[in-house]
């Protein structure tokens, strides 16, 4: 498998957000994130032949009280991380999140997700041209992929923040948005439509450091934290991102010291 058949969101150097929504539709894998399957949403990554490592290690808690936020930190100390997914079997659609890695990015990242019931987090990564896997157990309460009870207006905005301590940058990032899930019902009982952001890129110095699609399984208003190399004083962090209406947004940040 080529590395863009798991995850390619910048052509011939362009920002998605340069794109038609034509071309913006057709990048979101929807084979791989609408697949309810674990193993149809794998094979719609073209997954396959993954090894269970110890090198993968996922920090989550063994028990959620509420499953729309389930905070997730992934390390992967396998050399040469490219590429990380993230799979909740027992949700209402399985992949929850795929990033692409430069090489200056570290194996390094934390998120929130949504879960619907108890199920192991299978996190699948790639380096070298293989794949390899590590999984964890979490034990839900409440179920957290209903989502709000109606539509809402948003401001999208973000928080963003890069400290550089002792060579690496540590960048965080809130994203404003609702993330429905189209599973909720509003007042009149209708399912309230899906809206959720699926694209995201994130750059140093307009160069791409960390590459996104995400489903629905992202928790309302994504939080992100990851680690680069090679960046300075004063260099300028970049995101941007669409969701599946058409809606963008882009904000930036100046690396700071820690």
């Amino acid at each position: 498998m080529k590395r863009r058949d798991f995850l390619n969101l910048t052509v011939l150097g362009l920002p998605f957000l340069l794109w038609p929504p034509s071309v913006l539709a057709a990048i979101w894998n929807s084979k791989a994130f609408e697949a309810i399957k674990l193993g149809d949403a794998q094979n719609g990554l073209q997954i396959n032949d993954e090894m269970v490592s110890q090198d993968i290690e996922i920090i989550a808690p063994t028990r959620a009280e509420n499953g729309a936020i389930v905070q997730m930190e992934i390390n992967s100390n396998i050399p040469n991380t490219e590429a990380i997914a993230i799979f909740v079997e027992k949700n209402p659609t399985s992949l929850i999140a795929n990033f692409i890695l430069a090489a200056n990015t570290l194996g390094k990242l934390v998120t929130r997700i949504k879960m619907a019931e108890t199920s192991d987090v299978k996190v699948v990564v790639k380096a070298g041209g293989r794949y390899y896997t590590a999984s964890k157990l979490v034990t839900v309460m409440e179920n957290g992929c209903g989502g709000s009870a109606a539509n809402e207006k948003f401001d999208p905005s973000m928080k963003m923040r890069a400290k550089l301590n002792n060579g690496t940058t540590e960048i965080k990032a809130i994203l404003i948005h609702p993330m429905h899930t189209g599973q909720s019902k509003d007042d009149a009982d209708q399912l309230v439509r899906a809206h959720f952001i699926q694209l995201v890129d994130i750059y140093l110095n307009d160069k791409p450091v960390l590459q996104m699609q995400w489903g629905t399984g992202i928790a309302k208003n994504p939080y992100l934290t990851f680690y680069i190399k090679d960046a300075k004083l004063n260099d300028k962090i970049s995101l941007t991102w669409q969701d599946n209406l058409g809606r963008t947004a882009k904000g930036e940040t100046l690396v700071v010291a820690a």
